[in-house]
């Protein structure tokens, strides 16, 4: 029986279009499709090089690889095709629960790294960041896995800080991007925890937070001194342990390679202290001579001064070194107990001003810009 021409043209364009539909495999276009489910994870091997393709658009591409110790993967992409922007998050796989994929880190584009805490099977998908790009052209894709160089890890929380003795010798590394490490110190008295830096990576700031930490309260951790860049101290107004959070300024820089810290503790130097609201400000006299200090960085110290006859009061300084001393006067705002109110500018020592008689000012020391300290204190007369 012979087919017609008809036939054996249908017949042959069938065939080319099977032969054609399963050399270029699915319509996404990568070399691992299809893989757009976590249970369609494709197993990739660290260290090498791999394709993937963001076709159609709206598609998301999932891979999985074992991990046996704490440490980094870093994910890295090349020949990435113009208009679209990778980005990655991080999951893990639930077998038996309702939602399968358990985040572990949310989406950030490429280059992106992030830190293993312990050792099991990790998933990540690939996506253009808004979904609204594609194409055919594949790209390479990379992941390596960096063993732990940060003994202080993991500490990315209060409940996983490590405690740390004053003075002893410390290696943290600000890695990944968006690091937080968090160290905690026990003190035995009123005084100053102090933090210095060394070997500091090109690229990155570290700042650091004093709190305190309790987990019955609200909130769990309380700010004592904010955000400071290195070199920098906190005043510590009794024994205690004091939670210290490290990260970059800006959360937008990260190193492989670690950096030294020394975190110290000073002991009190002002006995004024703590005196750094008018609540706790500290009575002084005409005739008195004072020993304060200006430390850390933007302290502030309140004194009390009771007038019984109206007159002039004159501050006279000496023996103070890179600060640069100023006062201001304030009395209690009548329309609120609570609150002070300005009676006078603010003016560098020697200083002198014209008061009332029974009247009660508050006296504010501080440096003139609050970007200079010292731990060294100095001399106040009034006159």
């Amino acid at each position: 029986m012979y087919l017609s021409k008809q036939k054996i043209l249908l017949v042959s364009i069938i065939l080319i279009a099977f032969i054609l539909l399963n050399s270029c495999g699915s319509p996404s276009g990568g070399d691992n499709e299809p893989n757009n489910t976590i249970e369609q994870a494709v197993e990739i091997t660290l260290g090498k090089a791999f394709s993937s393709s963001i076709n159609p658009l709206g598609d998301y591409d999932w891979f999985k690889t074992e991990i046996s110790e704490q440490g980094y993967l870093k994910v890295s992409g090349n020949e990435i095709p113009e208009g679209l922007t990778i980005e990655i998050a991080y999951f893990l796989y639930q077998e038996w629960e309702g939602e399968k994929q358990k985040r572990v880190r949310g989406w950030r584009e490429l280059p992106n790294a992030l830190f293993i805490a312990e050792k099991g099977t990790y998933y990540f998908a690939l996506h253009d960041n808004y979904d609204d790009q594609f194409s055919e052209q594949a790209f390479k894709i990379k992941v390596d896995f960096l063993k732990e160089f940060d003994p202080t890890e993991p500490n990315n929380n209060p409940k996983e800080a490590k405690q740390i003795e004053f003075d002893s010798d410390l290696i943290v590394a600000t890695y990944p991007v968006g690091d937080y490490d968090f160290l905690k110190v026990k003190a035995e008295k009123q005084g100053y925890i102090t933090v210095k830096s060394k070997d500091v990576p090109e690229g990155i700031t570290p700042e650091v937070k004093f709190c305190t930490f309790d987990e019955w309260s609200e909130p769990k951790l309380k700010t004592i001194r904010n955000w400071n860049e290195l070199p920098t101290a906190c005043f510590i107004p009794e024994a205690g342990e004091y939670y210290l959070i490290f990260h970059d300024n800006y959360d937008d820089a990260c190193s492989e390679n670690p950096y030294k810290l020394k975190i110290s503790f000073l002991d009190e130097m002002d006995i004024y202290e703590p005196n750094d609201n008018f609540n706790l400000a500290k009575e002084i006299n005409i005739g008195d001579t004072i020993s304060p200090a200006i430390f850390p960085k933007g302290d502030n110290d309140y004194f009390k001064l009771n007038m019984a006859e109206s007159g002039k009061i004159k501050f006279l300084v000496k023996d103070f070194e890179n600060i640069t001393p100023e006062i201001r006067l304030f009395v209690i705002n009548e329309d609120n107990p609570n609150e002070l109110k300005d009676y006078s500018d603010w003016k560098e020592i020697p200083a002198e001003f014209d008061v009332e008689g029974e009247k009660e000012y508050y006296i504010l020391l501080h440096d003139n810009y609050d970007d200079q300290c010292s731990p060294n204190v100095f001399q106040i007369i009034l006159n």
